[in-house]
């Protein structure tokens, strides 16, 4: 294999030259030290934002969360926890602006005024003939969305993230290092289309009842930016559960965990006195009151020998899931 290549070019900001090796993606300018994110042969720059929380602190948000969802502490304190997995996921996002022509046919609304018997005026608003119109248009863009299947994680979209929070260029050996990066699926033109449909959704203003037109993007800035997302494995018995956690504010992104076990001895005593009870009382009222409880079964999931057994001897009755996020 030959040596990597060095490539020169003009730092934007003071416009000095300066050179950097193939294969790098980050190139501070010597001169005024603006560090420079390099894109590659698609002309698409890629940026990563840091993870703020370690993964101690993602546990305890995931622990913290069970807890307030379920109220029984008890529930954490037997989870086990068994690892975590830093992900970085791969997000568009792309500014610009939609321009070109749009029709469309508005509603229209016109004051009526009636009157009554005592001359009393009322005014209202009905609605009007439609109207329609052709005119040129120039729409704000800034559309973000996931770059891969994210539902899993349940993150959803970052623009707002990404809007605000310090971006730093992707160096592909120093993040994979902190986690595993995910590599984007969706391709850029799907994200052009995807972000010209919303701005001509949004497009024609309010009471629009139908609308066409053509747009093209213009000014359009296109970056990649992976967002870091906690993946944590819990157990309990020999079942996993999985929680993702947000890297950077923490936040529980999705998950289930286990529900609180519930001890069961005073039901099956009282269900047994209180028959007992009813047989002493007379033996009419005893087969009413044991009629009655299998009513009461058969009305509340169905009637069988395996629910009669759990409720006499099932004495430990786990409560299901907690649904996070």
């Amino acid at each position: 294999m030959g040596a990597p290549q060095t490539v020169t070019i003009s730092c934007p900001q003071c416009a000095s030259p300066f050179s950097f090796s193939e294969g790098n993606r980050n190139a501070p300018c010597p001169s005024c030290g603006t560090s420079l994110a390099v894109s590659g042969e698609a002309g698409i720059p890629r940026f990563v934002i840091d993870e703020r929380i370690d993964s101690a602190q993602a546990r305890a948000a995931a622990r913290k969360a069970a807890a307030a969802a379920d109220g029984d502490p008890k529930v954490v304190e037997l989870l086990r926890f068994e690892g975590s997995e830093l992900c970085f996921l791969p997000f568009w996002r792309l500014r610009g602006h939609a321009a070109g022509w749009l029709w469309a046919e508005r509603e229209t609304r016109v004051r009526q005024e009636e009157y009554d018997g005592n001359g009393m005026r009322t005014v209202r608003e009905v609605r009007g003939p439609a109207e329609s119109g052709t005119e040129a248009v120039m729409i704000a863009v800034d559309y973000s969305s996931p770059a891969c299947d994210t539902s899993r994680f349940g993150l959803r979209g970052i623009a707002v993230a990404s809007a605000v929070l310090p971006l730093a260029g992707m160096d592909f050996a120093e993040v994979s290092r902190r986690g595993t990066v995910f590599d984007p699926v969706t391709t850029p033109e799907q994200v052009r289309r995807e972000a010209l449909a919303q701005a001509r959704s949004r497009g024609g203003g309010k009471g629009v009842l139908r609308s066409a037109g053509r747009l093209a993007l213009c000014g359009e800035r296109l970056a990649l930016i992976s967002y870091p997302v906690w993946n944590l494995t819990f157990s309990r018995g020999e079942r996993l559960y999985h929680v993702t956690v947000d890297g950077v504010n923490g936040r529980v992104l999705a998950g289930r965990l286990p529900s609180a076990v519930r001890i069961t001895v005073l039901r099956p005593l009282a269900t047994v006195t209180l028959l007992i009870y009813a047989f002493t009382l007379h033996p009419l009222v005893g087969f009413m009151a044991a009629g009655a409880f299998l009513a009461w079964h058969a009305a509340n999931g169905g009637l069988s020998i395996e629910r009669l057994a759990i409720w006499f001897f099932g004495l430990v009755e786990q409560r299901g899931e907690v649904e996070l996020g």
